[in-house]
């Protein structure tokens, strides 16, 4: 059995991913790093170079172009594995220890499971993943022994791990850049009455809306993607998910309007939804 970890990386050089970095010093034989190359030009000249002398594979984008399109990119390389080959997805920023690999490869064995999750805690000490499928996003559980039925199994995708079969004839939503991108996966996992495991593992992870940084236009860059991908992803379902979806924009908005102190965050984040509305609207007429 073979285990592909993915990093994708966004405007950093490879040395300086605290993901690739903690990868790269397991050593494990039958583990292969595949890095995926979102960065602008200055980034991309520099990782193009420096991957040579490291023991993975390295894929450039040649731009931004989102998480969905990058994992489909994946997808296509594994293709022909065996369908029993496992993948996981890691963020940029998020080390992971050789405790996780050693829970994964001694339950992996068992074919009988298809998807494995690690406990992620965020900041504050919050469990976010795995947790309850809810209108939008996830209900926390309470502690890491709770039991999440099957048909609410829901998790985000860092550190995530899935065999290949179960993307057979898949591939993620490209209409959705970042944001929703999971909700989405484990939308259409849960479909497909997977089984999942909780790997007894905790890792924490730093969520930048949670942390201390209080960049106005840093926010403002990151929710405007926010937006667009929620908007997009509550058009998939009925009305409820709607009214969802516009209701999280506005908490949001006012949240981060007190947290940044500034009132014109909130008046641009109801500016952008409504620009996304006209905009839908302009396209489906």
């Amino acid at each position: 059995m073979e285990y592909f970890a993915v990093v994708v990386i966004y405007n950093k050089l490879i040395q300086n991913s605290a993901s690739i970095t903690s990868l790269l010093k397991l050593e494990i034989s039958n583990l292969h790093i595949i890095v995926i190359d979102n960065s602008l030009n200055e980034y991309v000249e520099q990782n193009s170079i420096s991957h040579k002398d490291l023991k993975l594979k390295y894929y450039s984008m040649y731009g931004n172009v989102g998480l969905s399109k990058a994992y489909n990119y994946v997808l296509n390389i594994l293709k022909d594995k065996d369908s029993n080959d496992i993948v996981i997805w890691f963020d940029d920023d998020t080390p992971v220890s050789k405790l996780y690999f050693d829970e994964l490869y001694k339950i992996s064995e068992n074919l009988n499971y298809d998807v494995f999750v690690p406990i992620i805690y965020g900041q504050n000490g919050v469990i976010y993943s795995p947790n309850k499928a809810g209108c939008l996003k996830g209900k926390y559980i309470k502690s890491a022994n709770q039991k999440i039925p099957n048909n609410k199994f829901n998790a985000i995708n860092s550190c995530l791990a899935v065999r290949l079969k179960v993307y057979k004839g898949y591939t993620y939503d490209e209409n959705l850049f970042m944001d929703c991108v999971d909700t989405k996966l484990f939308d259409d996992f849960r479909k497909l009455n997977l089984r999942y495991y909780v790997l007894p593992v905790k890792i924490h992870q730093n969520f930048f809306q949670r942390s201390g940084n209080k960049n106005i236009q840093r926010y403002w860059n990151r929710f405007q993607i926010r937006i667009k991908d929620t908007m997009y992803y509550s058009s998939l379902g009925g009305f409820k998910r709607k009214v969802c979806g516009f209701i999280r924009i506005i908490g949001w908005g006012v949240v981060y309007a007190i947290k940044l102190k500034s009132l014109s965050f909130f008046i641009k984040c109801i500016k952008q939804m409504k620009l996304n509305i006209k905009i839908t609207n302009e396209a489906t007429k």
